[in-house]
């Protein structure tokens, strides 16, 4: 792979990153009404609230991942 793929790919993958930490973090708001979980060690959130905002961000995370190496299969190829 040449070094502009590899540029081009790191770039949509710190984008596209960061585009579903604000989408998601937007989300967790309007159905929990709070702020998405934190690692701040005096913060309030629920053992539960952790657990589901680990693993959404996960998967979502996941999901854009596979995505991206799937479209730029096909760009580069």
């Amino acid at each position: 792979m040449n070094p502009i793929a590899k540029i081009a790919i790191t770039g949509a993958n710190m984008a596209a990153a960061a585009l579903a930490s604000k989408g998601l973090g937007a989300a967790w708001k309007r159905v929990t009404g709070n702020e998405p979980p934190t690692t701040d060690p005096e913060s309030e959130d629920t053992l539960r609230h952790v657990i589901v905002w680990s693993v959404v961000t996960s998967v979502v995370g996941a999901l854009v991942s596979v995505g991206i190496a799937r479209a730029q299969r096909r760009f580069f190829s």
